[in-house]
């Protein structure tokens, strides 16, 4: 049950219809937010919750196709996860004539929040729902559905934030088709609510722009390419600082018959400006794209995955439940060898000390992974040093764990005309060529890169990259 402070209430009893919108009023939301943070802290950390800041709720109704949907008499309008309904009443703010006409339902699994909502008849005439969204069987089609859905791998795993049972977990794994890997709770948010779209609808969520790159989304990529167009909207790593570090973005999805046509736009100055468009999109990797990054990709001949198999290390959970794993202090010169993690890597440089506290016998050390066992390139990414790649030669062969992946060069026919040598592509790697293609490309959407993104780098061959350093990529004008 949420506890209102008496000075609090008393304030609330005589502001009791401020969120009721009367004509063009302006929402406060800040004192129902406090309550609420001081009353849910955890709770809002195992449900995924955050609140969105008010310009944004105002940017994202605005995008609202209000041509469509003012020709129509009766409007179902969804609010799932609805906390504080937010968005029902920011459009009741910015839409008041249109809201008459709407019949506004706002979805909530937090029973304590609902009962917040209605004993403080803050939400007037929005039905609220107590329900767990993704379990939630509805016979109604929507012409609206907007939010912020919860972020968070669901499992009652401490490394986890979203904390569900298996149970629970294992139906929603049956229910959604675009369920893959350590899949994230706003991925089947997304998934029901197209499915629950009438045709022509609209869906609006703000979201992390993980799904875009991520190999966990390649699934729901594919669903919405599908399904209708799809306008991704960039609004970067400040939208819920300090509360939550992620770099977000609002997709803007319309169920109609342009399937597979996307637009990837960027919110910046208070105008929408449009990065690329893709009209023909099948659920690829989105990539931002710059005459820098173009250009790049316009020299290079080859991909890193066309030349090279790519592995990644074993991470830590893994690690510590692994039977030929110990932690002490060993013999590491004779009998024993230290994991390795992206603490021993620079760029060309290995440290071959022990940060981790993990040893291994030597002789064991290709049962983690069989290529431990040769000589091979590694590669750890990662944005917190401002995208710079770290690559080396790992010589003497060590085991490693954590985000550090391993380039073992393919048997292939088609290989054998890639005449870089290693240390060339190492001097490639680590140059500010790549640091910034990868900075271009990605901005701030995930401190490390996939597979799949390494895959994608470009690759030049030994005379493409000797016309790189000589020329520089911004005035190289040739393309293929």
């Amino acid at each position: 049950m949420i506890k209102v402070p008496k000075k609090q209430k008393k304030y609330l009893q005589k502001k009791k219809n401020y969120l009721l919108i009367k004509e063009n009023n302006l929402v406060d939301y800040k004192l129902h937010q406090d309550i609420v943070n001081n009353n849910l802290k955890g709770v809002k950390k195992d449900y995924g919750m955050f609140f969105t800041p008010e310009r944004i709720v105002d940017f994202m109704v605005n995008l609202i196709d209000m041509d469509r949907l003012e020709k129509k008499n009766n409007v179902n309008i969804l609010e799932p996860a609805c906390g504080l309904a937010q968005f029902l009443i920011g459009i009741k703010k910015n839409h008041s004539s249109f809201y008459r006409k709407a019949r506004p339902i706002g979805l909530e699994v937090n029973k304590d929040i609902i009962n917040y909502l209605i004993n403080l008849k803050v939400t007037g005439d929005i039905k609220l729902i107590h329900s767990d969204y993704l379990l939630w069987e509805s016979s109604q089609k929507f012409d609206l559905i907007i939010g912020n859905p919860p972020y968070g791998i669901p499992s009652l795993s401490k490394h986890y934030t979203i904390k569900i049972d298996n149970v629970t977990k294992d139906k929603y794994k049956n229910i959604y088709e675009t369920w893959y890997g350590k899949y994230n709770m706003y991925g089947a948010f997304i998934e029901k609510s197209i499915k629950l779209l009438k045709p022509e609808g609209q869906l609006i969520f703000i979201i992390p722009a993980t799904f875009m790159i991520l190999d966990e989304f390649k699934k729901l990529r594919s669903f919405l390419s599908r399904n209708g167009r799809v306008q991704i909207i960039y609004l970067g790593p400040d939208v819920f600082k300090p509360e939550a570090d992620v770099a977000s973005v609002v997709i803007d999805f319309r169920a109609d018959d342009k399937s597979g046509e996307l637009k990837l736009l960027e919110y910046k100055d208070n105008k929408l400006v449009l990065i690329k468009g893709m009209p023909h999109w099948e659920g690829e990797v989105i990539k931002f794209a710059t005459e820098y990054t173009i250009k790049l990709e316009n020299v290079c001949s080859y991909l890193l995955g066309d030349i090279y198999d790519i592995n990644i290390s074993q991470r830590t959970p893994e690690i510590k439940n692994n039977p030929f794993i110990i932690t002490g202090s060993y013999n590491k010169n004779n009998t024993y060898l230290p994991l390795l993690n992206g603490r021993n890597l620079k760029c060309n440089k290995i440290i071959y000390d022990n940060f981790t506290g993990y040893w291994i016998k030597k002789s064991d050390a290709k049962k983690l992974r069989g290529y431990f066992s040769i000589p091979h390139i590694v590669v750890g990414l990662g944005f917190r040093e401002n995208g710079k790649v770290a690559a080396a030669i790992d010589e003497r062969s060590y085991p490693w764990m954590g985000d550090i992946y391993h380039l073992l060069r393919k048997n292939e026919l088609f290989v054998t005309a890639f005449d870089l040598s290693d240390l060339e592509l190492l001097e490639y790697l680590n140059s500010d060529y790549i640091r910034k293609y990868i900075k271009d490309t990605y901005r701030e959407i995930t401190y490390h890169l996939s597979i799949t993104q390494l895959k994608n780098i470009p690759l030049p061959t030994k005379k493409e990259w000797l016309e790189i350093k000589r020329k520089g990529i911004n005035r190289h004008d040739e393309t293929k």
